[in-house]
């Protein structure tokens, strides 16, 4: 077996488990005070995390010696990354629901795959690629058998808006993500989360500060303690602890291949919705969950 290649794919698992808790906690926060607060002051916490992560690992506070390139193409990444497509999620959960929206972002391993293998050269092997699909199709059939209650059509209308975020969302990841793999060749998987955050973040601030000059209620929502502690703890364990797991598991497994394991987050939300929120599970759900695990097996046997 390839060593590498199972390291990368255990770090793809830790980075959807790292979402599974993102996606409940940005969904609470967003109806309580907006998903464009979340989304914009969890970039501040996460920053200086990821930035003393950055030292203890990789023994730097901040790459000082890469090409102009290579800081903009990372600024791009996190920009479209951490600020349009987290922006375009984080609606998706509190029009659709995290789980409905976590499997329409099944969208961008199918499109992340085909992009690499044009731009990286990154081939799959067969029995890689009937994993891939195996595992999407899981998670999709989990996700829309579970769920066939009609709602009033106000609500319809909240879905549907909802399922356009999550598709833009998809579609905008794909592309943060090969242009993150372009210049992991240039520095390490934490410093490369680190300038993407920067470019988050500096989004944000163009956003919040300059266009729609609204941060300062952003940064007052969180004056309740309660709130800003789950923000604190999502922010840690997301945008720090989750994406660079997933930056450095794109340098030792094909992008395709990590990309959807870390879509496998549906597939970790079924026991919360089943043991927590007292949610009835479909035989539809159930099918989709083993279609989905024998998916990752293969994934993980073919390594």
């Amino acid at each position: 077996m390839d060593r590498n290649l199972i390291i990368g794919q255990l770090l793809g698992l830790l980075t959807a488990v790292c979402w599974a808790q993102n996606s409940l906690v940005y969904r609470h926060l967003g109806t309580k005070v907006g998903s464009d607060a979340v989304a914009h002051i969890r970039m501040w916490i996460a920053l200086p995390a990821i930035i003393l992560l950055a030292y203890f690992t990789e023994g730097s506070l901040f790459p000082t010696n890469l090409s102009s390139q290579t800081y903009l193409v990372l600024f791009a990444s996190g920009a479209i990354g951490y600020f349009l497509t987290d922006m375009m999620l984080f609606n998706a959960y509190v029009c659709l629901g995290a789980r409905e929206s976590m499997v329409i972002m099944t969208l961008s391993p199918v499109a992340t795959a085909v992009f690499s293998y044009f731009l990286f050269a990154e081939r799959l092997r067969p029995i890689q690629i009937l994993g891939i699909l195996l595992t999407i199709m899981g998670v999709i059939s989990m996700v829309v058998g579970g769920r066939k209650i009609k709602g009033e059509q106000s609500e319809e209308k909240q879905k549907a808006k909802g399922v356009v975020f999550a598709i833009l969302a998809s579609i905008l990841q794909s592309v943060s993500f090969l242009l993150a793999k372009y210049a992991l060749d240039s520095t390490g998987p934490v410093s490369t989360n680190l300038l993407r955050n920067v470019g988050g973040l500096m989004a944000f601030i163009l956003y919040s500060f300059i266009i729609k000059r609204n941060a300062r209620q952003h940064f007052a929502s969180f004056k309740n303690p309660k709130w800003l502690s789950l923000l604190f703890l999502a922010a840690l364990i997301g945008p720090v602890l989750g994406m660079s797991s997933q930056m450095k598991a794109f340098t030792l497994a094909p992008v395709g291949i990590v990309t959807t394991i870390t879509q496998t987050t549906p597939i970790l939300l079924l026991p919360i919705d089943k043991f927590v929120f007292k949610k009835k599970i479909t035989t539809s759900s159930l099918l989709g969950t083993f279609i989905s695990i024998l998916g990752v097996g293969i994934l993980f046997l073919a390594a």
